[in-house]
């Protein structure tokens, strides 16, 4: 009888070591392929897939927390640094970047508001009451049809009588660009694709505004990659030397980039454009937002943050919000933002 149940105890526990063992030799696995997946976000300029991984640096560093917990519960200690390595890669992409400029002068107050409806859904309803939730002084909507801004028209015509709007039915790249304030002037302009953006200068009380929206291809595959970098590239120069027109004024670029702020072409962008990413808004810890605008499938970590709208330095971002279901495999994003009013800024080079 004693021996039966020893030999009943010896099986259960060999059971379990072979379980044990399997879950390690899958650990190990998966902390090689997070590794290597690690390193190559280095060459995200180089590939399109590489390029992708650098834009899941958030769903990267849950798993690298995740293998560094079954290291420490295994005793790997090697292992564990391997994990605790690639979060020390991916973490600096997350730090604030210190910029703010308000004082102790006028600061006024304007509100921007972007969203990919998608042009194939058709909760127009939803859609447009989250658009209009924090009754946004500007917002821009991508993806727009003729069936979508005929809806669009008919619940915002009143508050919104200025607008600039490109629908497109054969295809995902419609824009629109609805303004509570008066449009001093605008130009509807491409780049390197047949894709229209809306740039415009937007009076808001007594402080003008340029304003762009614009939608990248997507990079899917080398061709999308290629496109929508120099997409980019373009849109960074076009920033940097406006025409007369357009120059001068705080500026805000609202748009579905098709990249997250985590991809080193992002950052480019960033750095060639003069611009900054409202997803580091004050306040948000660890110096930036991570909630996803684009949804694979509605969970966290299968979220991608797409969704841009990007302020110059004489603008401080107050607030983001990312706003909720709409039918649509995005989520509007809406910020405010706050600058000195021309009075300041002219009292501020008096002091200098």
């Amino acid at each position: 009888m004693i021996a039966a149940e020893t030999t009943k105890s010896e099986s259960s526990w060999s059971w379990k070591q072979a379980i044990a063992a399997r879950i390690w030799r899958y650990s190990q696995l998966f902390i090689v392929l997070l590794f290597v997946a690690t390193l190559l976000t280095g060459f995200a300029w180089e590939y399109w897939v590489w390029d992708i991984l650098a834009n899941l640096r958030v769903q990267q560093i849950v798993v690298a927390v995740v293998l560094a917990i079954v290291c420490g519960f295994y005793r790997r200690w090697i292992w564990l640094g391997i994990c605790v390595a690639c979060m020390m890669i991916h973490l600096p992409w997350f730090l604030p970047n210190g910029h703010h400029t308000a004082g102790s002068f006028d600061y006024q107050i304007a509100t921007f508001t972007v969203c990919n409806v998608n042009s194939a859904n058709h909760h127009f309803d939803a859609a447009i009451s989250d658009i209009l939730l924090d009754e946004p002084d500007v917002f821009v909507v991508l993806e727009i049809t003729s069936q979508w801004a005929e809806q669009i028209e008919a619940a915002t015509a009143d508050a919104y009588p200025h607008k600039i709007v490109r629908p497109q039915d054969q295809g995902n790249f419609g824009i629109g660009l609805y303004s509570r304030h008066p449009i001093v002037t605008s130009d509807v302009f491409r780049l390197n694709v047949d894709i229209d953006s809306i740039e415009a200068i937007v009076q808001i009380d007594n402080k003008k505004y340029r304003v762009i929206g614009t939608h990248p291809l997507p990079p899917i595959r080398a061709s999308g990659f290629h496109d929508r970098n120099q997409h980019l590239q373009l849109l960074a120069e076009h920033l940097r030397q406006p025409n007369e027109s357009f120059a001068g004024h705080p500026t805000i670029v609202m748009g579905d980039l098709n990249i997250t702020p985590w991809s080193p072409i992002f950052h480019d962008f960033v750095s060639r454009s003069g611009l900054q990413s409202s997803h580091r808004t004050v306040g948000q810890p660890l110096g930036g937002s991570t909630t996803p605008t684009w949804y694979v499938v509605p969970t966290f970590m299968m979220g991608l943050s797409l969704d841009h709208i990007l302020h110059s330095d004489d603008l401080d971002c107050l607030t983001r919000r990312v706003g909720g279901p709409i039918g649509s495999d995005h989520r509007s994003v809406t910020v405010t933002v706050g600058g000195l009013v021309e009075e300041s800024v002219e009292e501020i080079d008096e002091l200098h």
